[in-house]
């Protein structure tokens, strides 16, 4: 398991690296304009300037459409300096330790926004910035990768819809055909092929997550079923804009290993550079790779585990680990167990789905319809998602960070947790 994930994001890692095309950031800090500190310099002043940053790092909106012209871009580049010179200027030395790093958050995303327009630029580079529609959660806090202002999260709406999520609903999907009839134009000089076809397979998605929109909502309302069928029209139009203009993008869409460096350390406050998370990387897939030829040579003699077959058993057996799994939590004093926990591990069991004869699906149903308890350890992201605000915890940390900057967090724990619980022996009274 640990080696499949190991395998998983070094290709995602390798990807991202490629040769760069893009500008480098460099590795001095660029001169500050003067400017005066927020407030009167306090924490509370900064968690009013959080409310005020965040309003900045949003573009500006006709109607729902955002606005990533070259004009309205321009306009935050040249003003985003200022913002960080007012960040800069707070004195945090007699601030606590949970105040500090308050301030370090806001300093990672404004460095996030900084990337953006001097390296990664989504929104000339890639098609994929441009989907709009989410029709289900993600195991993690926000969505991942970059993504325009102007999204729709349908699985957050409750059915049968308020007037006002009606309303809202409508106006986002409306705002559809206009985006992408910008996107266009702000794509138009990009030539980053991998991105380019990758969001081929994103606007498929998107137009197959509206069609099932639509199957679902026909006849409640004449004006959604309008705008569905017009995103629907305009999602199919855009792919095959794409589709047509793949063959002329040649270039790279990596952003090159100073470029990374400069990122983990400066947006995701990770201290490790491109060539130190690659030998980590390697040592950590080499050490899992012995450690699982060393269990499967314990198992040597062991059938192998077979798939669960009928939706009875499936159900049955996925229930019965939900409570395994939270009772050795508890019974061990691993972790506290509270009541919102089970429900939040219980609603992502999912639904049978039989195999084709020979099919092999993916790494995660796989393990799944053979020992379901262990895809509990991984499913913890759920536990994670549900966890209720501390009592007092920052106004800056109940919204999830942007530029995916929780990222360490949520999958390092969801997959750290699948051989931690390994190790602390849930495991023990299972044949393998």
């Amino acid at each position: 398991m640990l080696a499949f994930e190991l395998r998983r994001h070094l290709s995602l890692l390798l990807l991202f690296v490629l040769v760069s095309a893009c500008s480098n950031i460099g590795s001095e800090a660029p001169e500050l304009p003067v400017a005066q500190v927020p407030g009167d310099g306090s924490h509370a002043a900064l968690v009013d300037f959080f409310s005020e940053w965040r309003e900045f790092e949003t573009p500006d909106f006709d109607g729902q459409v955002p606005d990533y012209s070259p004009a309205s871009m321009a306009r935050q580049a040249a003003e985003l300096p200022i913002w960080i010179a007012r960040l800069s200027a707070f004195d945090i030395g007699q601030w606590t330790i949970s105040e500090q790093i308050d301030w370090h958050i806001m300093r990672a995303e404004m460095n996030g926004l900084s990337f953006d327009h001097a390296v990664r630029q989504p929104w000339n580079r890639d098609p994929a910035f441009y989907i709009t529609i989410y029709a289900a959660q993600s195991d993690v806090p926000a969505h991942e990768g970059s993504e325009h202002h102007g999204s729709l999260d349908l699985w957050t709406f409750e059915r049968p819809f308020s007037v006002t999520d009606l309303t809202f609903i409508i106006d986002r999907i409306a705002a559809v055909p206009m985006l992408l009839e910008q996107a266009r134009g702000n794509l138009a000089a990009s030539n980053a092929r991998d991105l380019w076809m990758a969001g081929l397979r994103s606007f498929r998605g998107q137009s197959a997550d509206l069609r099932a929109f639509a199957d679902e909502v026909k006849g409640q309302n004449g004006a959604l079923d309008e705008v569905i069928a017009a995103a629907i029209a305009a999602s199919d139009t855009f792919h095959d804009w794409l589709e047509a203009e793949a063959d002329a993008k040649t270039g790279t869409s990596g952003i090159g290993k100073e470029n990374y460096t400069w990122y983990m350390r400066n947006v995701h406050l990770v201290p490790f550079s491109w060539e130190e998370q690659v030998t980590m990387m390697r040592r950590e897939l080499a050490r899992a790779h012995s450690s699982l030829r060393l269990e499967e040579h314990r198992n040597r003699d062991l059938p192998e585990l077979k798939r669960i077959q009928t939706s009875t058993e499936f159900d049955r057996r996925m229930n019965a680990e939900v409570d395994e799994y939270l009772r050795f939590l508890d019974e061990e004093e691993i972790h506290a167990v509270f009541d919102w926990m089970d429900p939040a591990l219980r609603a992502v069991n999912g639904q049978f789905t039989p195999a084709e004869p020979g099919e092999i699906r993916n790494f995660f149903n796989e393990v799944n319809y053979r020992d379901p308890l262990v895809m509990r350890t991984h499913m913890h992201h759920w536990i994670e998602l549900a966890r209720p605000p501390a009592l007092g915890v920052s106004q800056l940390r109940i919204t999830p960070l942007l530029y995916n900057i929780w990222d360490a967090r949520s999958e390092g724990l969801a997959t750290g947790v699948e051989e931690m619980m390994m190790h602390a022996g849930l495991f023990d009274g299972r044949p393998r």
